[in-house]
This record gives structure tokens, sequence and C-alpha cells, in this order.
């Protein structure tokens, strides 16, 4: 390269200033083409697909308090959803939220229980402990979700799911609390003449609704509380007719617990909710037209807890009867029935009944209700097997 004559004297002339002011230009050159010459640098993204990789046949063991259950690989690979990513156009997979959700409501019912409360016998007016409370659980379905995603995204192999607990509304420390001193209702049904297996069914049954108590405002349900009628129940099975065939069925008996309880709820002034009569007469209830029959998932037995305080539902087996108690809160609460009446009786065995429950408050009457049965002939149809 050629300078000017001009341009070297101008640099001997600022000869130190020059040196220092070159120097820190050369030395910012440098700085500056060493910064261009260094490339930003680049974090690589590695696709969800990338990750799992070979895993795409591994199970997922899930915990909930202690017990194990395990999600196929089959189910995994089902909660993935293929997409395009907008900023790389590459094919990729995520996790389906909706469907880990869906995933979760399945197994739900085998981890949530309800809480039970604390059942007592009632001597001289004072709660004594009969059974005490448990607290029921019911999966955390927001978190668990969020833990599975995170743990396959992580390509871990197993995870923890949480629980809430939930706390029962009656305890063995409030049970003196609630007020319950005295008898309000009482149902009673013969049972003479069944054979053994219907006799032990009955006492199953009943012992199942023992020790009930219901809140104010609580609409009790037989159904709920009944829970399967089957050999791991405890039940025997027991000869219907079915279809015109004699065959066995399990829990015959169980419409004399429902038809005495009814009878209880009746006498204690409670508003029915739901009931149905027997579709003909059966001897065990009589009188006909104060009976209440039941069927899992077809025909229940609710009524509603209206008093203002908490009732007791407790029962017994007396010899051939049984005999189901309420016991709440004194008050001026008093119960008149008239009839059953039985009317329009054929020669086939059907019949017409009804009955009328008078309640008074005060001395007054508060109101009056009028419940009607209607039966067919005894044919030997199809039969209910609770009968």
């Amino acid at each position: 390269m050629i300078f000017s004559k001009t341009f070297l004297i101008f640099l001997g002339r600022l000869s130190l200033a020059g040196i220092v002011v070159l120097g820190g230009f050369q030395f910012g050159f440098a700085f500056y083409m060493a910064d261009v010459a260094k490339e930003p640098d680049k974090i690589e993204v590695r696709t969800l697909a990338e990750k799992i990789n070979g895993e795409s046949e591994v199970n997922l063991d899930i915990y909930i308090q202690g017990n194990k259950r395990t999600a196929s690989y089959q189910t995994v690979n089902a909660w993935f959803d293929t997409y395009t990513r907008s900023y790389s156009g590459k094919e990729d997979i995520r996790i389906s939220s909706e469907r880990v959700g869906e995933y979760l409501a399945s197994i739900a019912p085998f981890v949530n229980t309800r809480p039970v409360n604390a059942k007592f016998i009632l001597v001289d007016g004072k709660a004594k402990e009969f059974i005490p409370s448990n607290y029921g659980l019911e999966l955390d379905m927001d978190s668990s979700k969020n833990i599975i995603i995170e743990a396959i995204v992580s390509g871990k192999k197993e995870v923890n799911l949480p629980v809430n607990l939930i706390e029962p509304d009656i305890t063995l420390n409030k049970i003196n609390e609630l007020g319950i001193t005295a008898l309000i209702g009482r149902g009673e049904s013969n049972f003479s003449g069944s054979p053994a297996s219907r006799i032990h069914n009955i006492k199953v049954g009943s012992a199942k609704y023992n020790g009930t108590i219901l809140k104010p405002g609580e609409e009790f349900s037989f159904n709920s509380i009944l829970g399967e009628v089957d050999e791991k129940s405890g039940y025997q099975p027991e000869l219907v007719i079915k279809s015109g065939k004699l065959v066995y069925e399990y829990g015959g008996g169980i419409c004399q617990v429902s038809t005495t309880l009814f009878r209880s709820a009746i006498m204690a002034g409670l508003p029915i909710i739901e009931r149905k009569n027997h579709s003909f007469p059966v001897k065990y209830y009589a009188p006909q037209g104060y009976d209440s029959t039941v069927y899992p998932g077809v025909v229940d037995l609710k009524f509603r807890n209206d008093t203002p305080n908490h009732i007791l539902i407790q029962s017994k087996v007396d010899g051939t009867k049984l005999i189901f108690d309420i016991y709440g809160s004194l008050n001026e609460r008093k119960v008149a029935l008239d009839g059953p009446f039985q009317y329009d009786q054929k020669a086939n065995g059907s019949m017409k009944a009804y009955f009328i429950r008078k309640i008074y408050q005060g001395g007054l009457l508060a109101k009056e209700e009028r419940f009607d049965s209607n039966y067919g002939a005894p044919a030997p149809l199809e039969r209910n097997p609770l009968e």
C-alpha cells in the first residue's frame, strides 16, 4: 500500500497520540472482528418424538396410596397426538391432556371412597361407640394429570399420584353433641314362615342400615347403602320365579328390609321422596298397601330428614319380627295413620290399597297424605328376586 507524503507528515505529528488512537483502533477492530467471527449460541431443541424414541413400548407404573396399577404402553401411546411445529415445519407429537384426564376418570372409581360416618347405638339417651368413622379418599385429578404428563416428557417409568382426604360429617368425638335423644318413629314387619336363606338375607341386609345417621336436610337412598347383592356381600341364593321357571337368585328378603324401613320413616313423619309398592301382594308384607319394593338401579326407597337435627336409624331382629327405629330430638310432631285399606279385590289375587298419613304439629294438623298401591295377580311370571 502507498501513502501520500502529506498523510505521513500527519502521522509523524501525532506520533504519540496516533499510536494510542491507532492502537485503540487496532484493538477495537480486533475485538470487533472477533465478535463478528463468533457465531451466536444455538440451542438444540429435541422434539418429544425424539425423546421417547425407542421407549414407545414402555409401561407406566402408577402408585396410589401404596397400591400399584400399570398403564400399558398401548394405553400411554393412545395419549399422544401428532402435529406439525409452526416454526420448524417438522412433525412432532404431544400429549393430550384430555385423554390423560379420561384415563384418570376411568381409574378414579377404584380409588375414591366415600367417608364413613361414625355409627353407634343409643343407650338411655346417650350415644355409645358402635363403628368409628373413616376418612374418604378422592383422587386429585388436576395434580395427577400434571404429574403423569411431566413423567412421560422426562422419561420416568413410574409416578405417585396424590389423593385428597374427605372428612366424615360424623365422628365419635361429635356424636354426643348431635342431640339424638328420643325415638321418633318405629316400623315393624313379620317374616314368619320364611326359609332359612331368606332369614339370613334379612339379617345381612338390615345390618347395613344399623347406625346410619342423616344430617338435617339430607336425603336417604336405600340403594346407595345396599351395594351389590351377591355372594361376596354375604347373601345367600333363594328360589324365585323368573319367566315361569324356578331359579336361584341372591338377596331374597331384601324387600323385607326396605318395607320395614319405609314404615319407620312414615311413622317418623319424614317426607317420602320415592316409594313403589310390589307388583303383587306378598304375605310377608301384610297388611297390604304398607310396603316398599326396591331393585338396584331401577326402583329405590328415598326419604329426607326434614328435622332441625340429626337422626339415627337402628335395626334389630326380635324373633320373626324385623324392627327399624328412627331416633332424633324431642319435637311436637305426631303422626297418625288411617289404614291401610284394601279394596277392588279380585278372584285372581289382584287388589288395590291405600293409607292416609296425618302429621300434627303442636296439636294442629299440618299435613295429610294419601299413599296408594296397585297390585296385580301373583302369576308365576318374572319376579323381583329381592322379595
